[in-house]
């Protein structure tokens, strides 16, 4: 046998003759218990975690709320469209459009659509009335041009974010 295995075994047949008070069983088990409780009532990790997922809970939904609409940059606000005869619906069908090219084309791409789609949109705002009917008799030769030029400026970018652009 090794000198560590003898070792070993002399120091279990000593610890097995040994015999130990019994207080001292009785303190050991009321200092385990006591250390048990104390970790049992503070539980850094849970209370951390849960304010965590409260503050998430609460900064999401306010974000959602906050975020700026890219329609307000071509309209002003959502009342613009209601007093030409449209409705929040619209408004929203327009936001998500403008969400929709932003992801779909590049920051310049994007930049040059969002100023010519302002410029239309305000020539329509023009020859709207408050029911929502257009009259495009209201726009001038030179606005007639304006407003087809700026449709035929739109179209490539109207067919990268539908989709169907000619690669």
């Amino acid at each position: 046998m090794s000198i560590d295995k003898e070792l070993r075994e002399e120091l279990r047949q000593a610890a097995d003759s040994m015999q130990c008070p019994p207080d001292l069983y009785g303190r050991v088990r009321q200092s385990y218990q006591h250390y048990v409780n104390e970790k049992r009532g503070r539980s850094p990790m849970k209370k951390c975690m849960l304010a965590g997922i409260a503050a998430v809970a609460i900064l999401i939904p306010s974000a959602a709320f906050a975020a700026s609409y890219l329609a307000d940059d071509i309209f002003g606000s959502s009342e613009t469209i209601e007093q030409h005869g449209g409705t929040q619906e619209d408004y929203q069908a327009m936001e998500g459009m403008l969400q929709a090219a932003k992801g779909k084309l590049t920051e310049d791409e994007f930049k040059e659509y969002t100023e010519l789609t302002k410029q239309l949109m305000q020539l329509k705002l023009q020859i709207t009335d408050e029911n929502g009917v257009k009259h495009e008799e209201k726009l001038t030769k030179e606005e007639q041009q304006q407003f087809e030029q700026l449709t035929s400026r739109l179209a490539p970018y109207f067919e990268k974010i539908n989709g169907t652009a000619k690669p």
